[in-house]
């Protein structure tokens, strides 16, 4: 009985395993980027571990990262920017995403962008949900679409029900073992938005594919003076607490000349996304996820984007509860139909 108690208070006393994501050769990982740089300051450490492990990694960019205002005036030198100038930033910046994904040894067909909104992403929750609307137009690039480049489904226009079935077709084909997405707590409006697209898809897939359920991790950019103050934000882990993922020397420096392949976001932040070259990457693992788009209101209006544009204080127009809910039904069907349809004929992705 002693020899059990002492056995018992060593047990008791050893330090506590940290919960971590172990990679092999049969990792999938598929990361969701709100914007270009999301990606490699969230997870470039974890991205690297998993090509040298002989893993797959498919990066998806919700939008192009176009309509950082104090970007594009640093870029082209003036305050007084137009249309054509947000649009050629986006297109700088995806060129930076494939320069510092090239640095963490991840190849450029490996990387989709959708082209959707910047800073406009939580309005695509609510209001400009489906084709019963216009679609939204960005103030900025003053487009309604996607590039036709970025378009994967036929018709594709800036609308929330779009983007949840573009993610669903890429969930669906890639089959990722592992999903990283910005946590809904995040205090940008677009990375709030993406972690409720991100939820609706894989509700679209497993709808379709009842045994589709891979392992979902969140990450956080913007919270509070989050990468500093703390190892972890200033947040609950959730249900199996926050996750480390330690790199090495190595891994680190490599993960921070990724960094530096941003340059038109150093030129304005360097101190901020050097920030994130820490020793440790982070995570959280949430309860399963349970969103059926659309939203009546969107809990991402409280935060503002990159620009400051306060998106809680436009006005919306909404529907009665009741055909809210008739409308969110058939939606759901429609959307299971299409994610099917593909499921039944897209190869595996290698």
């Amino acid at each position: 009985m002693i020899a059990a108690a002492s056995a018992a208070a060593l047990a008791a006393s050893a330090p506590r395993q940290r919960p971590t994501l172990a990679v092999d050769a049969t990792t999938r990982l598929l990361v969701i980027a709100p914007h270009p740089d999301d990606e490699t300051l969230a997870a470039g450490g974890l991205m690297r571990r998993v090509r040298a492990a002989g893993g797959a990694v498919r990066v998806v960019y919700l939008t192009d990262g176009d309509a950082f205002t104090a970007g594009v005036q640093a870029t082209e030198g003036r305050t007084d920017v137009k249309p054509s100038d947000f649009r050629d930033y986006g297109r700088e910046r995806k060129d930076e995403a494939r320069a510092a994904l090239r640095t963490l040894g991840i190849h450029g067909d490996s990387l989709t962008f959708l082209g959707f909104p910047n800073e406009g992403l939580g309005r695509l929750l609510t209001r400009y949900w489906s084709e019963r609307k216009p679609p939204y137009e960005s103030p900025y690039t003053r487009r309604d679409r996607p590039r036709p480049s970025e378009i994967l489904e036929p018709n594709t226009k800036f609308r929330g029900e779009d983007l949840t079935q573009e993610l669903a077709l890429i969930f669906a084909s890639f089959k990722p073992t592992l999903i990283l997405t910005p946590r809904k707590e995040d205090q940008h409006v677009d990375h709030c938005a993406a972690w409720f697209f991100t939820a609706d898809a894989l509700g679209d897939v497993a709808r379709v594919d009842p045994g589709f359920h891979p392992d979902l991790a969140t990450y956080v950019i913007h919270f509070e003076t989050w990468p500093w103050g703390g190892a972890v934000p200033a947040l609950s882990g959730g249900p199996s607490g926050w996750v480390r993922v330690l790199l090495t020397d190595r891994e680190r420096q490599t993960k921070l000349d990724a960094i530096r392949k941003y340059k038109t976001q150093m030129s304005v932040m360097d101190w901020f996304l050097e920030a994130f070259a820490r020793r440790e990457e982070v995570f959280a693992r949430p309860a399963r996820p349970q969103v059926v788009l659309p939203l009546r209101t969107s809990p991402c209006d409280q935060f503002q984007s990159e620009s400051g544009l306060d998106h809680g204080s436009v006005a919306r127009q909404q529907p009665d509860q009741e055909q809210h809910n008739r409308d969110n039904q058939q939606h759901v069907h429609e959307r299971a139909n299409r994610v099917g349809a593909h499921h039944a004929e897209q190869p595996r992705d290698q």
